[in-house]
């Protein structure tokens, strides 16, 4: 026994020996902010600041980016970052599900041994009769021996119904442990430094494992046409710590590598007629470009608290994100859209009509994400937010509406000739809207009439009804029509397209 322990303590010597080991005195550091990106996250780490500062990060972390923020007055005089094995680490906030899991394997170990028992004593009670029986007491004896197997059958049959649902218990938790570990979980970074002055020493880390999007839910209220907006971050890591305290989310990545712009000359040339050509088009098309940001000037914070510089937008909250990937929302603000609210109808892209909402000069800047939509407090749609800067305008579509239907039919066509010899076609439609809604109405329908691309194509409008209220110059009509409870109307549209007889028309 001896002997194995010291096997045991010399071989996690010669592991952890080259960096030193992780020794019951590293201190673990408090993290002191978070920065987190789209994709990565930067973490500041706050320690004690001594003589010889050493602590432990989760391999998750690059040891090439972890680095010393030493206060004013501060001095580093050494610094060491360097990733070393450390195999069987097991995060925290996994460790209670560890310890069920190896509660589950015990459990099945057990029932498993009671089968085998169960079986031994199945080719005991089919071996040959004892040789002291005698034969008055065989009847007794196999009655005995027949009730023993038929007991011993049925617990067989318990103890494996719960060995079966027992393994498909642990499957799951197992599933859910390998995929809440962090995937360099079998290293760590040993971060060692010398100081000299402060109180606490900072320390920059970057990881890959994290990230966050923008999230909103909205809902509109169509009575006022207030629009009552939350913004939410939705945000993991696998680090396999918990980050807590301050949590700052920013929209873009720093860049990596970038260069000033440097706009080349345009030059107007022959083409070059050799071999050569595609080879040379190849090396232009992987020649390096310069990436640049257009600078914006940097409005008033307003609410939720989004924070705008030349080349990013920051929003805060304050919390706890765990390390194990799982999906944590954080509250980042709340605000009010005032819109004018309009039932809209486009009957060559569906039957039912959309609900619309439009705000002028927002108050706030919305960032690039995902949104759930309410109408009246009932989930209406799903949609992605474009970004918008404050004081913009933003149209929004909060979903259809079956019951307000539009059938559009179209009016047979009648092809022919003029006494020119020109081609002649006449076509057109009808549309039919419904309100089946229980109240009034008002429903802006649009459709279109054709357009001419050539001169020699010739677009007569015949018949409108009724004429609508709007034409604008790409001929898209607009009705803003009235509807009673079950009431339907009807628009018709007839034209003329006038074209030169050996040429066909197409409509894109």
């Amino acid at each position: 026994m001896k002997l194995a322990c010291t096997v045991l303590a010399a071989s996690a010597l010669f592991l952890f020996g080259f960096p030193g080991p992780v020794s019951a005195e590293s201190i673990l550091p408090d993290v002191s902010k978070v920065d987190l990106y789209p994709r990565g996250a930067r973490i500041l780490f706050s320690v004690p600041a001594s003589p010889l500062v050493r602590f432990e990060l989760p391999g998750t972390f690059a040891p090439s980016s972890v680095r010393p923020l030493p206060e004013e007055g501060q001095k580093i005089m050494s610094f060491e970052a360097v990733g070393v094995p450390r195999p069987g680490w097991i995060p925290e906030a996994l460790k209670e599900l560890h310890s069920t899991i190896k509660e589950k394997e015990q459990e099945l170990a057990l029932l498993t041994g009671r089968i085998s028992a169960i079986k031994q004593s199945f080719e005991l009670l089919s071996g040959p009769l004892p040789k002291d029986l005698k034969g008055s007491d065989m009847p007794e004896y196999i009655e005995a021996a027949r009730k023993t197997r038929e007991k011993l059958e049925t617990e067989l049959i318990a103890i494996s119904s719960e060995i079966e649902e027992g393994e498909k218990s642990l499957e799951a938790l197992k599933d859910d442990f390998s995929a809440r570990m962090p995937r360099d979980s079998d290293t760590a970074v040993i971060v060692s430094a010398g100081v000299e002055g402060g109180k606490r020493l900072l320390v920059e880390a970057w990881t890959q494992h994290a990230g966050w999007s923008p999230f909103y839910r909205m809902n509109l209220d169509t009575n006022t046409g207030g629009i009552k907006s939350s913004l939410l971050s939705r945000a993991r890591q696998h680090t396999g710590i918990v980050l807590e305290g301050d949590l700052f989310f920013h929209t873009t990545i720093p860049s990596t590598t970038i260069s000033a712009p440097d706009l080349s000359p345009l030059v107007a040339d022959f083409e070059v007629k050799t071999a050569r050509r595609a080879l040379m088009m190849e090396e232009m098309a992987l020649s390096p470009r310069a990436e640049f940001k257009l600078g914006a000037p940097t409005p008033a914070p307003a609410a939720p608290e989004i924070i705008q510089s030349m080349t990013d937008m920051t929003a805060r909250a304050t919390g706890a994100l765990p390390g194990d990937n799982r999906q944590a929302e954080f509250l980042l603000g709340e605000f009010e859209l005032k819109s004018e609210v309009t039932i809209e109808s486009v009957p060559v892209l569906s039957e039912e009509a959309w609900i619309t909402a439009e705000a002028k000069k927002i108050a706030v800047p919305l960032l690039p994400g995902s949104a759930e939509l309410s109408v009246d407090g009932k989930l209406s749609a799903k949609t992605s937010l474009p970004e918008q800067g404050k004081g913009t305008d933003i149209r929004l579509a909060f979903g259809k509406m079956p019951l307000v239907k539009a059938v559009r039919e179209q009016i047979v066509s009648k092809e022919g000739s003029t006494w020119t010899g020109k081609g002649r076609l006449e076509d057109g439609y009808s549309i039919e809207i419904s309100n089946g809604l229980e109240k009034k109405i008002n429903v802006v329908l649009k459709d279109r009439i054709p357009i001419s691309a050539q001169e020699k194509i010739s677009v007569e409008t015949m018949r409108i009804e009724p004429r609508p209220d709007e034409q604008d110059k790409e001929n898209i009509l607009t009705w803003k029509i009235p509807l009673a409870p079950g009431e339907k109307k009807k628009v018709e549209v007839l034209f003329r397209i006038g074209y030169p007889a050996d040429e066909t028309v197409v409509f894109r």
